[in-house]
Formats: C-alpha cells, sequence, structure tokens
C-alpha cells in the first residue's frame, strides 16, 4: 500500500519539533479544559516559532439557529460580554499552558494565538498556509482526549 504524501511517515516526538503548528479542540462548555492541558503541552514542545490554537464549540456560535440544522441541542452562541468572566478564563488557562512551555523551552519567541470558533463558522484558510503539522484532538473532558497528527 502506498503511503499519502499527507500522511507522515513518523509524528513528531519529544525531541523532534516543527516550526509551525495547528492545534484543533472542541469544547462541551465553558469551564477550565483541564482535559487539554497535556495536549497543549505536547503540542507546545513539538513546536518551534508559532502554535496556533482553535478551540470550537456550539457556545460560540455566530448565527442563532444554524448548528441545530447539524444535530446539535442549542445553535445559540452565548454573549461573551455576559461571560466575559469565563471566557476570559478559558482564553487565559489555553495561553497560559502554552507559553510555560515554551518559556521553559527557552523558547521566548514562539507566537502563540488562541481563537474562539462556533461550529457555524468556517476557519479562514490562511490560517493553514505554511503551517507544517495539525494536531487534532478528540475527546472531552468525560473521555480521555486523543491527539491525531496530520500534516500535509
Amino acid at each position: 500500500m502506498a503511503a499519502s504524501p499527507c500522511l507522515p511517515s513518523h509524528f513528531p516526538t519529544s525531541s523532534e519539533t516543527v516550526d509551525r503548528a495547528l492545534l484543533l479542540a472542541s469544547l462541551p462548555n465553558l469551564s477550565t479544559p483541564h482535559f487539554l492541558a497535556p495536549i497543549i503541552s505536547s503540542a507546545a514542545t513539538a513546536t518551534r516559532s508559532r502554535l496556533v490554537i482553535i478551540l470550537f464549540s456550539r457556545l460560540f456560535n455566530t448565527h442563532p439557529g444554524t448548528a441545530q440544522n447539524v444535530g446539535f441541542a442549542s445553535g445559540q452562541g452565548v454573549s461573551h460580554s455576559e461571560h466575559w468572566d469565563d471566557v476570559q478564563r478559558l482564553l487565559t488557562f489555553v495561553y497560559v499552558q502554552a507559553t510555560k512551555v515554551a518559556q521553559d523551552m527557552g523558547k521566548v519567541l514562539m507566537e502563540v494565538d488562541v481563537l474562539l470558533k462556533g461550529m457555524d463558522e468556517d476557519v479562514q484558510e490562511e490560517l493553514g498556509i505554511g503551517m507544517d503539522i495539525a494536531f487534532r484532538v478528540t475527546g472531552s473532558a468525560s473521555y480521555p482526549p486523543i491527539l491525531f497528527h496530520h500534516t500535509c
């Protein structure tokens, strides 16, 4: 069976790094996602210069009712201003997890971006340009998360 050009022959290990990476994960609620901490740490460890973390949730939906059409119980996103403290806590937790690893490894200039996206939004294609690898997380706080690597 021939190897696919988009599937890596091996994945980065703790001693290997890529220059730029995406980390994609979904969130069931606005509580602090402690279950993502080891995955964020792994992605930050394997990245040299830029890590973009995109968190998807129906709670960030921009168009009321849209997600209901694709099987979600509620398509309405939460008001970011009404839930400002929860959103800030979420963003801060994720950002600090990644930057702490970068600082501890001496990568003080590593860029870390954390984006919140609704399930009814497309991700801008430009975010993937120049990325060396994408880490995709499946699972939740109830189930152990699984990290998938993908390069193209």
